[in-house]
Order: structure tokens, then sequence, then C-alpha cells
């Protein structure tokens, strides 16, 4: 099949992009490892490389914006003939499409009446109110819509003002029913899908910088839990309570057979899915999960959530990693950013409250991990701050355990493609 050439990670906190020149055309014939296309930001150019030889085809066009990890363009080895079905590379495609093949959306700019490219955060405002942005002309640069146009609408509604409701926000994810958890296909491609569940105090934007680096070929599916990124805010009772609104959220997308991959408090509510039984789970990846003892860093939750400026979130955020370097500005921005939204802010403490009560982990995974009959591994940084290493001790015999070095509580962006080798293999096995 097509080698699909991906949209690279150029820095950790960068979700979109844009292709500034192509240096092939359409067509042409490419090596390995030959420079194909240039990408600029504000901080310098980027080349980026063929990843295999043949003839490049489905190319985007320059200046089209992009997520990161997205398709751009096809490499069509030797003897293969062009794909009936072009990549999918716009951000924003319809959710809920089954893999393999996700159906393109127009690019910004082009279709009817869609909104010039809201920033992130009035995105997720609009979202989780109900509002829908299309032909909304923004205030901000080349009428960009932001926080205060979304304010605006909202004051509308208060006003008694009608505003045009959507079940699908441009950029965001489709819901049918109160029990459907915010969701987007992050990477399109054939056999066995990746199901990914971010931790605490994140949102499923958190795995994007992880997918372009691994350079994973696997549909992928990542969710917001509750209580974070534009899930519903309700605080749940339980692990069962998430778990049942991830199934449904699978069954919604038309997921079956699947790989879950969990991080941290995601670990901890795949690990209850899987015991469950519920879904037809064919792996489990558990990076760094919750729920295997009860301590936790009761000074990061606190400070995390406390924090508000990119002066005051640094300290704790470099506390995730082992090497500070990877909490860039750019990084400290996005996440000055997002808590600028007090509500999530608030449903995030609620939750901490609830599944962190006095700086404990008070949900466990210890017996679900016992019971399990399914290809289980856990993925763990010697240095974590976050969650102790020698939670790992006395782990299932059925449970394996990669233990790296000089590794924190992200092990997925801090060893991105070794995370991602230990997730093809386990694809292979079991797809």
């Amino acid at each position: 099949m097509p080698v699909p050439v991906l949209y690279p990670k150029v820095s950790l906190e960068e979700v979109t992009g844009r292709i500034s020149r192509w240096l092939v055309a359409e067509g042409e014939e490419v090596s390995e490892g030959q420079v194909i296309f240039e990408i600029e930001n504000d901080k310098a150019a980027v080349e980026a490389e063929a990843p295999a030889s043949g003839r490049l085809i489905a190319r985007i066009a320059e200046g089209q914006t992009v997520e990161v990890g997205a398709t751009v363009a096809q490499i069509l080895l030797a003897g293969e003939g062009r794909p009936e079905v072009p990549p999918a590379p716009q951000p924003g495609a319809p959710e809920g499409v089954h893999p393999p093949a996700v159906p393109a959306r127009p690019a910004p700019g082009q279709g009817e009446g869609r909104a010039p490219n809201p920033t992130p955060l009035a995105r997720r405002m609009a979202r989780e109110n109900g509002l829908s942005l299309e032909g909304l002309a923004g205030s901000g640069p080349r009428g960009r819509v932001q926080r205060s146009d979304v304010q605006a609408l909202l004051a509308n509604v208060g006003r008694g003002q009608p505003v045009r409701t959507a079940e699908a926000i441009p950029g965001g994810a489709r819901t049918s029913g109160a029990d459907i958890l915010n969701h987007r296909w992050l990477r399109e491609g054939e056999g066995l899908p990746l199901v990914l569940l971010h931790g605490f105090s994140a949102d499923l934007n958190a795995w994007r910088g992880f997918l372009a680096a691994s350079q994973i070929r696997a549909p992928v599916l990542a969710l917001d839990l509750p209580c974070h990124g534009g899930s519903h805010r309700l605080c749940p009772d339980d692990p069962d309570a998430i778990a049942a609104g991830v199934e449904a959220t699978l069954e919604a997308a038309g997921v079956g057979a699947c790989l879950m991959v969990g991080h941290s408090f995601g670990g901890l509510v795949a690990a209850r899915i899987a015991a469950r039984g519920q879904c037809d789970l064919r792996g489990l990846a558990l990076i760094a999960p919750a729920g295997l003892d009860p301590q936790i860093n009761g000074a990061f939750l606190a400070g995390v959530l406390r924090a508000a400026t990119a002066a005051s979130l640094k300290p704790w955020l470099q506390e995730l990693v082992h090497d500070p370097s990877l909490i860039t500005p750019a990084f400290l921005s996005a996440t000055e950013e997002a808590r600028r939204d007090p509500g999530l802010t608030a449903a995030m403490q609620r939750f901490a409250a609830r599944v962190f009560p006095d700086a404990t982990q008070a949900w466990s995974i210890r017996d679900d991990l016992a019971a399990l009959d399914l290809p289980t591994r856990v993925i763990f940084g010697r240095d974590d701050r976050i969650l102790p290493f020698r939670s790992t001790r006395n782990l299932p015999g059925r449970v394996a355990l990669h233990a790296f070095d000089a590794c924190g509580h992200l092990p997925h962006l801090e060893y991105p493609r070794a995370i991602g080798a230990i997730l093809s293999e386990m694809r292979r096995a079991r797809s």
C-alpha cells in the first residue's frame, strides 16, 4: 500500500501547521531521505524528508492548515497502482467515521460558510455550549474567531437572541447523547485501531506530538475524559461510570476490535474497561498508569490546577518530564490559554477532589489487572515524579513491564519512537 507522508512535529505543543513550499511536483519520483517540502513558523524553517522511495501523489496544497501527524501526501511504491481513496489530512474531519478511510473535509475558506479557523479556546467554548461558529466573522487577525467572539454569542443567548446550534462544531466532535464523550480520529489507516485515553488535566490533543514523532501507521481514535477537553463536566461517581461513557463512545464511533492505550488516569480507566469485558480489546498498553499505589504527588495536583500564568505553570509542568527543556515557552502559552476557561478548571478541580481525595489515589486497578486474560504492557519512567515507579512492584505475572531510565511521567513524549515500536509490535501480534 502507499506510504503516507505525515506532517512532522516541529515543536511539542504544536497542534496544526502549514506547508510553506513543496520542493517536488505531484507525480514526481522521490528518494527516501530526500527533502520534499518546507515548513515555516515563527522560529525557523524546517525541511521534511520523504519516508520512502517512489512517486509522490495526493499532495495537499501549500498554505493549507493541517493537524500535526496528518497525511499530507502519499508515496506510491514501485509496482503499486494509485489508490482509489485519497488521504484525509484536513483538521476536523467528520467524527465517528470508521477507518480505514476518513473522508476529507474542505480546506479553510472552502465549503459553505465555514468559520475562519477559530482559536482552540474559542472552538472549545463553542462546542461546550452547543454553539455553531459557521459563518461567524471573528475579531482576530484575518477574521479569526477568538474567545471574545464566543463570549459575545453567549451574551446574546442570555439576552434571548437566537443563536444557531449544531450537532457538530467545525473542528469538534459529533455527539449522540449525554453519555458520548468528545472524540476525534487523529489518524487514518488500515487494520487494528488504537484508542487513546489521556491523563488527568490533559485532553485528546496531548497525543498529537507522540503520534507525529512515533510514525505509527494505524487508525487512531482519541477521547476526552469527563471534566476534560470538550467532554461533559459531570464528575463521575466511580471508574465504572467513566468506563461506560468510553464504551458508549466507541460504539457510537463504530469501533470494534481495538488496542487500547491509556496514560496516567487514562490507564486506570483503560484497565477498568478491560476488566468489564464490554469492549473487544485485543491488547492493553498502560503508560505510567494510575491506580497501582495509593501515593501521588499531591503538591503537583494542587499546583497545576491553581497556576494560571506561564510563570506559575512552568515549575509544575516541568515536574512531568525528566528533561525540563521539553516544556517550551509555546507549550506554556498553550496551557495558559486553556486555564482561561474557568469552567474547565473548576471541573478538573471537582474531578481531582473525587478521584484523588486528600492527595490519595482512591481507586485501584490491582484486582482488574490480576483478572485480565489479555496481552498487557505497563510502561513507566524510573524518574516519574508524579506517580512512584515503585508502584510497579508485584505486577501480575501476565503483565509485562517496560521501564525507561532518565524518563518522567510522559514516556510517550520523552521516548516516542520506543513507545511507538511497542504499540506497533502489539498491533502486529493481534491483527
